[in-house]
């Protein structure tokens, strides 16, 4: 029975890391940060923390120094990338909405090539599917890919105007409110 609950209890956290990952994934890309910053906290959470690698024994299953080591990076990794970027947009202030112009600087579109199943092993093409996306460039020099929906693709043009709502997070880095 304790075998039962230990390898539930590892399943239930490997699918929390990949929704982890997820979400912060999609807080990154409502977020104005450079790539690096996030990823260095998340460096420097799993540093701070690096004499408790030998706590993750009970996951790898094993008393491998290297595997506990890389087990600890990723995790802690994660959730100090997690809980910087959803702290800085969970807990802004409302009062520090903002409106920004922005130039839309390209726009283009990227094709995927979709397949379906149809044996156990086979698969075969099923068409296309595209994505949409907009670089959109602010006053400070930075640029911000984002993806955006057919309609709104085909009422962009390069060099038009447009005005974002933003809101200046608990960190200090600027979300897009929706």
């Amino acid at each position: 029975m304790r075998n039962f609950f230990s390898k539930l209890i590892r399943a239930l956290l490997f699918i929390a890391f990949f929704c982890a990952c997820g979400i912060s994934y999609g807080i990154y890309t409502r977020t104005l940060v450079k790539w690096w910053i996030p990823v260095g906290v998340a460096l420097c959470t799993a540093a701070l923390t690096v004499f408790c690698y030998r706590k993750w024994a009970w996951l790898t299953t094993t008393d491998n120094k290297a595997a506990n080591l890389l087990c600890h990076f990723v995790c802690a990794g994660i959730i100090g990338y997690t809980l910087f970027l959803s702290g800085n947009l969970l807990l802004a202030d409302p009062a520090s909405t903002y409106q920004e112009e922005v130039v839309i600087v390209n726009k283009y579109q990227e094709k995927h090539k979709k397949t379906r199943r149809v044996g156990r092993h086979r698969y075969i093409p099923d068409g296309e599917r595209i994505e949409y996306y907009i670089t959109i460039a602010f006053d400070n020099g930075s640029t911000k890919k984002q993806s955006v929906t057919l309609r709104t693709y085909n009422k962009t043009r390069i060099g038009q105007h447009k005005v974002l709502t933003m809101q200046r997070g608990k960190f200090g880095y600027p979300v897009f409110k929706p």
